[in-house]
């Protein structure tokens, strides 16, 4: 395809065209999967990323559409395996923070328990006290909604954004990602 091979030259009007060509079923293909605005923008904009990098690997390619929304599902993939390892890493706080550690761990460990503080010191007051009932004393979604005399869906409301708050926090400060590296990538 004649697009393609002046995109892999370096011709940046091709590349706004196919980018023009493409845009929208992108966001639409990757929001559908993510059910997120803003992750789905995300998304879109690492594969135009990516497809501009690798530019020179696009003169071996056969088949565009399929080529380029196997690198839409792969990001949205590589965001699941990411959203899990990150979930994976909070609920691990504590129990990094409670076992044998080198010292190299435990400062860590402490670093990583002082980031997810930070982050839940930004929340809202009452994302703060409801995440706080919820992680910190192990209270139930029922519970904390007979104390705060709101509903159980309400304190879910709460819950879930309270970690997408701590989630943003640390994926903006690339904590999460030294850190996973340094725990579970050096094992």
């Amino acid at each position: 395809m004649k697009l393609l091979a002046e995109i892999a030259s370096g011709n940046e009007v091709a590349f706004t065209k196919l980018f023009g060509m493409y845009i929208e079923r992108f966001y639409a293909v990757a929001l559908k999967m993510t059910r997120s605005d803003e992750v789905a923008k995300d998304i879109v904009q690492d594969v135009f990323m990516n497809i501009w990098k690798n530019r020179e690997r696009l003169l071996n390619v056969d088949h565009p559409s399929s080529y380029f929304f196997t690198a839409v599902y792969r990001r949205v993939y590589y965001h699941y395996r990411k959203t899990a390892l990150e979930r994976k890493f909070l609920r691990s706080v504590p129990a990094i923070e409670a076992s044998e550690n080198t010292t190299d761990e435990m400062i860590i460990a402490h670093e990583c328990s002082e980031w997810v503080s930070e982050a839940i010191t930004r929340l809202p007051p009452r994302q703060k006290l409801v995440f706080r009932l919820s992680k910190e004393e192990g209270m139930k979604r029922e519970d904390i909604a007979r104390q705060l005399k709101i509903s159980p869906n309400t304190v879910k409301n709460h819950l879930s954004e309270a970690l997408k708050f701590i989630h943003t926090f640390l994926r903006k400060s690339s904590l999460v990602f030294v850190v996973i590296n340094a725990i579970w990538g050096g094992r």
